[in-house]
């Protein structure tokens, strides 16, 4: 049967810098490889499809990954471009940040616009939009759009408008952290759940802490269902239906790898939600899956969680979150 949960988003190679003194570690990496693992954890790997173009000089075996964890490959396509990688660096308080290490793209004799504008044209390049979903595959009761730059989203938003039921959007801070409520629901035509990091939509509120207005502001902006990952204090959720904003704790965990975290949180939240899972159970869902994530190293320890072990740890996360 054809895949009907579409994950469209990046594959990148990370190269892990601790807080701590020690080796640094490379790994495959990318939002489309760990929102499709988030997704694995509580529907048939059969019914989703990675859609992701592969750089033909990536050293890592994404096809055999896939097809490991019972996913399709045949949404993957090669193309003759340069992988990115990225220097994923950790400070001792749990935040990271990412610096490309591809050599055009840390120039030190180009200004920092220049860099800028070379990362967001290499990323577009390694995007997948619209034209790079099998057509077999479409319509599609689902679709989950990673973060990617504003053109591909914006494009592949409109193009999936008489293609799926559902579509939940992961938006990328190089545009979200500058565009008020109306223009993001502008940006990103018919999405169906919005769901930025607290990063990228911090700039809407009063203060920092100002949740449930930026909440509330993107719902009535025009957005059906809102859900902000706010990291360690949990994540938030409203619809448009219903003025209630929910608050919900991060399940517990014992960190050992932040990457991927919110990747993994916006796939477990597009497949139960495409399995007419409620939102707030959907986040309940996807909270589990972010903190089993953080708990393992890598796409390739994602893809080895258990699914019997995701539904344990809700029942015992249920009563904590209720």
């Amino acid at each position: 049967m054809s895949p009907d949960i579409l994950v469209l988003g990046q594959i990148t190679v990370d190269d892990t810098v601790p807080s701590t003194p020690g080796h640094w570690w490379r790994q495959l990496g990318g939002n489309a490889l760990y929102a499709a693992a988030g997704a694995r954890l509580w529907c048939d790997p059969k019914r989703i499809g990675v859609v992701a173009r592969v750089a033909a000089d990536l050293p890592f075996d994404v096809a055999g990954l896939l097809e490991n964890a019972g996913l399709t490959s045949a949404g993957l396509k090669v193309v003759q471009e340069e992988a990115l990688v990225e220097w994923i660096v950790y400070e001792e308080d749990g935040s990271r940040q990412s610096l490309p290490r591809n050599r055009e793209l840390r120039d030190p004799a180009a200004s920092v616009e220049v860099l800028l504008s070379r990362y967001l044209i290499h990323l577009e390049l390694l995007s997948a939009g619209f034209d790079d979903i099998p057509k077999d595959w479409l319509p599609a009761k689902a679709v989950h759009l990673a973060p990617q730059v504003l053109n591909c989203h914006h494009e592949t938003c409109r193009a999936l408008a008489t293609q799926t039921e559902f579509l939940s959007v992961d938006p990328s801070p190089h545009y979200s952290r500058y565009r008020e409520a109306s223009a993001l629901v502008d940006a990103l035509p018919g999405t169906t759940a919005f769901l930025p990091s607290q990063a990228e939509v911090q700039h809407m509120g009063k203060t920092h802490s100002d949740w449930l207005s930026v909440v509330t502001a993107l719902c009535a902006a025009g957005f059906p269902e809102v859900v902000i990952k706010l990291g360690a204090e949990g994540a938030l959720v409203g619809t448009r239906e219903n003025d209630e904003v929910r608050a919900l704790p991060v399940a517990t965990a014992t960190p050992r790898d932040l990457t991927g975290a919110g990747d993994v949180f916006s796939g477990a939240y597009a497949a139960n939600r495409a399995l007419g899972v409620t939102p707030q159970a959907s986040v309940e869902r996807a909270a589990v899956t972010a903190a089993m994530a953080i708990e393992c190293s890598g796409v390739h320890g994602a893809f080895q969680l258990r699914p019997d072990e995701a539904r344990l740890r809700l029942n015992k996360y249920t009563l904590q979150a209720r």
